[in-house]
């Protein structure tokens, strides 16, 4: 809900999550911005998770931006967010981006292809696997790390939801998102510092210190208040 009486962006902020995080759990201080609104996907809300269609996502985020929105998207968000933008600049106004998970864009490197040989046989699994056994094999292949299965009810409902998800490298994704459009990453990873090399016209900045999550940076909320302050 926007702070009334305080619109420094300039604009309305809609949220859009990632691929297994509930909207209240994605987003630190960045989403205490003023005029923040935050998109639940189909089956991020108070319904059953169920099977990811773009088109889906793509409408429940553009119904979000009202008449039109500055858009901040993490990870599996950002190509959602990306089509939106392309296709809809009315709505879509401004693109802010937290290590999208832009990957069809780099196909071809060799550590966004190595990271596809990784977890593509565990997704083409998925639908054979309980939620427990397959985020443990999910976890062991973007990790290298076998956790612990889950066991509590939170974690098996992002297990469910995950698994339900294809890989980001198969959404439809736009090089050129056609908005004024930042990605934040957090320089510890090659896949996410190429993907950002790969979107046409976007600036971009690095927070480190925070793995794939720099929207938890101290520096977060600022970064995206400067960017929304000259685009707005």
């Amino acid at each position: 809900m926007a702070e009334e009486g305080r619109e420094p962006t300039g604009r309305e902020l809609v949220f859009l999550h990632a691929s297994n995080r509930s909207p209240s759990r994605a987003w630190s201080s960045v989403g205490t911005l003023p005029g923040a609104r935050f998109a639940a996907m189909p089956g991020y809300d108070a319904r059953p998770p169920v099977r990811f269609e773009q088109d889906r996502w793509e409408r429940r985020l553009l119904r979000a931006c009202g008449t039109g929105s500055a858009v901040v998207a993490h990870s599996f968000g950002g190509p959602v967010a990306m089509r939106a933008a392309a296709r809809h600049p009315d709505l879509v106004r401004v693109l802010v981006l937290f290590e999208p998970g832009a990957y069809a864009l780099a196909r071809g490197h060799a550590s966004v292809e190595e990271h596809v040989r990784r977890v593509q046989p565990v997704l083409d699994q998925a639908g054979l696997l309980p939620p427990a056994q397959f985020a443990v094999a999910f976890t062991a292949a973007l990790t290298g790390r076998s956790p612990a299965p889950p066991r509590d009810a939170d974690a098996l409902l992002a297990a469910e939801r995950q698994r339900r998800l294809p890989g980001p490298w198969t959404l439809d994704t736009p090089e050129r998102p056609g908005v004024p459009t930042l990605v934040i990453t957090g320089g510890w990873n090659d896949e996410y510092e190429t993907i950002a090399s790969r979107i046409a016209d976007a600036r971009h900045v690095t927070l480190v210190g925070h793995g794939h999550r720099p929207q938890d940076h101290p520096d977060a909320a600022r970064v995206v208040r400067d960017f929304l302050s000259h685009h707005g």
